[in-house]
């Protein structure tokens, strides 16, 4: 469950395509699984796997009598802070819902919002990873329908600067993190700032609806860009403390400042768990910021990478 609610945005561009097949029963009693990530076994990711379908065993009949056959392909680094998680367990959690619905011909009253429960039990961010708009998780006044146990989209029609908006993600490391976005969720347990965090965290999401709805760029740029350093000095001040930014990823903001200070566009960073830089701004504003990144902000990625995504684009069933 959240400790505070959150929001988030999906990259159309940027995707997991997962598969599921079912080719003989299960019998054990236990769950039972094949798992290919980009067409090769990864015995690290299986423990999640079996982890989330213990908690969905009872409520899904398909996972206790079928050997599911699971393949799954990230187009961007697994590992480094760019949701991958995310995509994954909410590619997965719908697969098993559709699987459940042929399997049972029961329909579910919601299939979105079925997936998105039991995405949230393989990552918690996963539940929001369903929808082409901007989904909230976790109970909130200000969001009609909003629950703790799934991600509901948004209500309201997002003012015009928000309609079109660019992720430029700069991959400074694609190295895969030291400390995985699990492990660092455990760690707020025994954090002295966590209940101070989890409030501000509540108050800036009831700002940043309102900035969306109302079109105050200004404003959504300040929570958005305090939210992502907010969210890094937690885990500076976690027992044990760790980093996960890097020099490329302040010497990118610091340069992000400083042109924004400068021309006036209205362009933002925000940060993943990662040390990765996501790079923010309306689509109208796109060739002056994409030639502010290649002549300035390329030298700070790794290999000169970064990937270019719009905003907005739910998931789609393969053929």
């Amino acid at each position: 469950m959240p400790a505070n609610p959150s929001i988030s945005l999906a990259l159309s561009d940027l995707f997991t395509e997962t598969t599921v097949s079912l080719e003989h029963g299960n019998i054990s009693g236990n769950p039972a699984f094949n798992l290919l990530v980009d067409g090769k076994v990864k015995p690290s990711f299986e423990s999640k796997i079996t982890t989330f379908l213990h908690r969905i065993w009872n409520d899904f009949s398909v996972v206790r009598e079928q050997h599911l056959y699971i393949q799954t392909i990230n187009n961007f680094p697994h590992g480094t802070g760019i949701a991958s998680s995310a995509a994954g367990f909410g590619a997965l959690a719908l697969c098993i819902c559709d699987l459940q619905e042929q399997y049972t011909g029961q329909k579910f009253p919601d299939l979105m919002q079925a997936a998105s429960r039991i995405a949230r039990l393989g990552s918690g961010s996963a539940c929001r990873s369903l929808y082409s708009e901007p989904a909230v998780w976790g109970s909130h006044l200000g969001v009609k329908n909003s629950s703790d146990e799934y991600a509901v989209p948004i209500h309201f029609e997002l003012a015009e600067p928000f309609k079109e908006m660019i992720d430029a993600v700069l991959i400074v490391d694609a190295g895969e993190k030291k400390v995985s976005s699990t492990e660092g969720h455990s760690l707020l347990g025994s954090n002295p700032y966590a209940e101070t965090r989890f409030q501000v965290a509540l108050a800036n999401l009831t700002q940043l609806l309102v900035a969306m709805e109302k079109g105050n760029v200004r404003r959504f740029i300040s929570i958005v860009e305090s939210e992502a350093l907010q969210l890094h000095a937690m885990m500076m001040v976690s027992n044990p403390y760790y980093i996960l930014m890097r020099p490329n990823s302040l010497a990118v903001i610091e340069k992000i400042w400083d042109y924004r200070e400068k021309t006036g566009t209205p362009v933002m960073f925000t940060l993943d768990a990662g040390a990765n830089v996501h790079v923010l701004f309306p689509k109208l504003y796109s060739k002056e910021v994409v030639g502010f990144i290649e002549q300035e902000l390329v030298g700070f990625c790794q290999d000169g990478k970064y990937l270019c995504t719009t905003i907005g684009k739910g998931p789609v069933k393969l053929t």
